[in-house]
């Protein structure tokens, strides 16, 4: 097959999540397979097309991600019209491929769902109090407007190209059953497999159990210091395990974005917040993906406390270090750790639940090795391309044929341009 993707997360120079990483482990494991594989992405620093291991790449140097798919839609129709692509896949969140499917009507379409920019606005929406909701609310009725929480499904791009799609592709339940219930996307065909991940050997060659000690010290958090990621509800259970297991400490790495106080980051709010312990809890820089099994391996606990994610590659990250993990059981995360069974799984809005999970695993040298041993043998037979590839290229034959036997998209818009 002629696979394209559409994504302006891709490694390195936009490398700002976990889509950047599925695109760049499906686009190897798909080519590998012999499949033809491109990739249309973003960049802030250049633009340029290049072989990257086999997968030709795309750039575009752009910021603005409306601008960005204006631009790469216009890129694949020149390119779709030098040689014909099979089929095209995009992200859900802005709807990235949306223009290239406006210039190519025919292209079959399938949509990964990731987590859609409505749903990472709703999780990062800081709490207000009655009163000024209130307010709010009525200075919108007064302009004649919504207030600012008011979603609406029908005016939401993302819901629109989703509905263009020839199949949607889900890698956890808890993704489709979130999108689903706001956006109604029941008459396009959706399928449930899970994103692609091979580890590196530096990996795998992490002993299990954490870094030695007989009781351990370290939990660490991974990925980017805001609300979403259950940052606020792992502060109020530190304190907690910190009383409970003298020794330990507590690691935040990653970017920091907004925190509820106005003009002030994540990592300076939780600072303040956790200032009373001093040492014992640190912060340090994002690291780049090279880094994150040097992370990793001085881990004895990972704790990915999040309020939602769509799946969490973070999981598997840790996981192939032998390291055991802590997650809420809101999302994707507690599908990979099968509700428990692989690690602890929590409600995370519960301070002392998400301490007592943590201090259970930093006082048991022996769970933690036994968890992460399982976690490890579960990536390696469940999550490499040996299972996923064949689940992956059967969606994008269905959205072949789906398209095939439909015809052309109804595009007025290209019509009139």
């Amino acid at each position: 097959m002629r696979i394209a993707f559409i994504s302006y997360e891709y490694p390195p120079d936009t490398a700002d999540g976990g889509i950047a990483t599925y695109v760049f482990q499906a686009a190897r494991m798909l080519r590998a397979r012999g499949h033809d594989v491109e990739v249309f992405a973003g960049s802030r620093q250049h633009e340029d097309v290049f072989d990257d291991q086999g997968v030709r790449v795309e750039r575009l140097r752009e910021e603005d991600r409306h601008v960005f798919v204006e631009r790469i839609g216009a890129a694949f129709a020149r390119r779709h019209a030098e040689r014909v692509f099979d089929v095209l896949e995009g992200p859900d969140c802005w709807a990235e491929a949306r223009e290239a499917v406006r210039l190519v009507p025919d292209i079959p379409l399938v949509v990964k769902l990731h987590t859609p920019a409505f749903l990472v606005c709703r999780m990062n929406r800081p709490a207000i109090t009655k009163a000024r909701r209130l307010r709010v609310w009525a200075g919108a009725v007064r302009r004649g407007d919504k207030p600012y929480w008011h979603y609406d499904a029908s005016a939401d791009a993302d819901r629109d190209h989703a509905l263009e799609a020839d199949e949607i592709a889900a890698p956890s339940h808890a993704v489709w059953e979130a999108v689903n219930r706001e956006w109604g996307l029941g008459a396009v065909p959706v399928s449930f497999f899970p994103l692609p991940f091979s580890p590196r050997a530096d990996f795998l060659s992490i002993p299990p159990g954490g870094t030695g000690e007989a009781s351990g010290t370290t939990a660490t958090f991974l990925g980017r210091l805001e609300a979403r990621k259950g940052v606020l509800e792992l502060a109020k259970a530190i304190p907690f395990v910190l009383a409970a297991v003298p020794q330990s400490r507590f690691r935040f790495v990653g970017k920091s974005m907004g925190s509820p106080e106005h003009g002030k980051d994540m990592r300076t709010y939780l600072g303040e917040q956790l200032a009373e312990f001093g040492p014992r809890v640190e912060f340090q820089d994002p690291v780049s993906a090279a880094g994150v099994p040097d992370v990793l391996r001085q881990a004895d606990v990972c704790v990915f406390p999040s309020q939602w994610e769509s799946f969490g590659l973070v999981a598997l990250e840790a996981m192939a270090a032998a390291r055991p993990v802590v997650t809420s059981n809101q999302g994707g995360m507690a599908e990979i750790l099968q509700h428990g069974k692989l690690g602890r799984v929590v409600n995370v809005m519960r301070p002392r639940q998400l301490a007592g999970a943590i201090v259970e695993l930093l006082n048991d040298a022996a769970l933690r090795r036994q968890l992460g041993e399982a976690g490890r043998a579960e990536v390696l037979k469940n999550y490499g391309p040996a299972a996923v590839a064949p689940q992956q290229e059967a969606s994008y034959a269905r959205a072949i044929a789906r398209r095939k036997a439909i015809g052309p998209r109804n595009t007025p818009a290209l019509v009139k341009a």
